[in-house]
């Protein structure tokens, strides 16, 4: 049986077509590769069979890309979706950041494009349940907490929005964090840097372009907000928010530069999105998930695993993929629990997250998250057993600000 990643190539220019079918070439013999220049015989290609990826040109003759993509995510949600865009065209990006998985800079570095497809297959193949690996390809947008998006969108109708107050607004929620460098991070915007913090993010977006965004194109939502029995978004939230805290704090103890440590922040604020895609889409299983850990005494994710078959992590970590976040955010969220698989002394977000996260877990009070561990013999193994007292001392210096910081 052959099981090589099949891809789908959409290019109406025939030399652009014939360029990249010669610059994909070395990898015939990893992937199964179909080029086609219309939308029409894309479709009828997908029709066919399955393909694992499509990427497309956003201009194609006979139908807008918009309209492509549309058809391709209901009638192949699975498929990941790549497009290639020049830069610039901002209103074509409020039609598609929803319909896109992950925009690339047209012309495209055929190495750029080979990385992140396979960082995309990769992400995708550590989730080991293929029904939620599914469901992930289909989410489109996230459920923010309430109070938070009724305060961006009040910001956003009044005169008083500015780049640092939507910054540190959107900067207290995963969703609209998420989203908002999804954006951000796309071709459309011809950056050569990757942008970890929303208050960066909306710096190139624009107010403006924000605010058309959310208010007429429906970016952020607080629909399908998760509630479980003992269990809901606002506890996720507190608990993300305060982990974010806590993992800027270590990373300035470790000498992280001001500017950095926000990046920091970020990857502990998303570090558990994979928990908000799977509360939100499977409530009742995750309200057996959450049962399993308080009566069995499991770790979250090995209850997670047993109850789904997939753990937030994984879960996690494809869809921040699958997004174009920047790898640093992208490793937290998969690996915050199972730190071992960092074999460079470096200090990380994903191993100041771990520490921030298993620190706070010490504390009861963090109910269902208080089963993660620190690593304690890896972190030896990196050089670090001799931090996590000062580390410790950060969340206990720290628990005033914390506080006030998710009230």
């Amino acid at each position: 049986m052959d099981d090589r990643r099949r891809i789908l190539f959409v290019e109406d220019d025939a030399f652009l077509l014939e360029a990249l079918r010669e610059a994909m070439a070395d990898m015939a013999g990893t992937w199964d590769m179909a080029f086609v220049g219309t939308a029409e015989a894309a479709l009828e290609a997908l029709a066919g069979g399955p393909f694992d990826a499509v990427v497309a040109d956003l201009y194609l003759p006979g139908m807008q890309g918009a309209q492509f993509l549309q058809r391709v995510q209901v009638r192949h949600p699975s498929t990941v979706r790549f497009v290639l865009s020049a830069s610039g065209d901002r209103e074509l990006a409020m039609e598609v950041v929803d319909r896109a998985h992950q925009f690339l800079r047209k012309p495209c570095d055929p190495e750029l494009l080979k990385s992140a497809l396979r960082r995309t297959f990769a992400l995708g193949a550590g989730v080991r349940s293929d029904h939620v690996r599914e469901l992930v390809t289909r989410v489109g947008r996230l459920p923010s907490v309430p109070t938070l998006y009724q305060e961006i969108t009040r910001l956003l109708e009044s005169e008083r929005a500015t780049v640092e107050n939507l910054g540190t607004a959107i900067g207290k929620d995963m969703a609209m964090t998420a989203m908002t460098l999804k954006l951000a991070n796309s071709a459309f915007f011809s950056l050569r840097h990757a942008v970890g913090t929303p208050a960066e993010a909306i710096s190139i977006l624009g107010v403006d372009l924000l605010r058309s965004l959310v208010l007429a194109h429906g970016l952020f939502t607080q629909t399908g907000a998760f509630r479980l029995p003992h269990f809901g978004l606002g506890h996720l939230w507190r608990h993300s928010v305060t982990v974010a805290a806590l993992t800027r704090q270590i990373a300035a103890e470790e000498g992280v530069t001001r500017a950095r440590c926000a990046d920091y922040f970020t990857a502990g604020l998303l570090h558990d999105v994979g928990i908000l895609v799977l509360a939100s889409r499977f409530p009742e299983a995750y309200a057996r998930v959450l049962d399993t850990a308080r009566q069995d005494g499991v770790d979250l994710e090995a209850a997670e695993f047993h109850v789904l078959g997939a753990t937030h992590g994984e879960v996690g970590a494809f869809l921040l993929g699958l997004w174009g976040l920047p790898p640093a955010i992208v490793d937290a969220a998969g690996f915050h629990h199972e730190i071992c698989g960092q074999t460079s002394a470096a200090f990380t977000p994903a191993l100041a997250v771990h520490a921030a996260n298993a620190i706070l877990a010490e504390d009861p009070e963090h109910e269902v998250f208080a089963t993660a561990r620190l690593d304690e013999n890896h972190l030896r193994s990196l050089g670090y057993t001799h931090r996590i007292p000062a580390w410790r001392a950060c969340a206990a210096d720290g628990a005033v600000g914390l506080m006030d910081l998710i009230s």
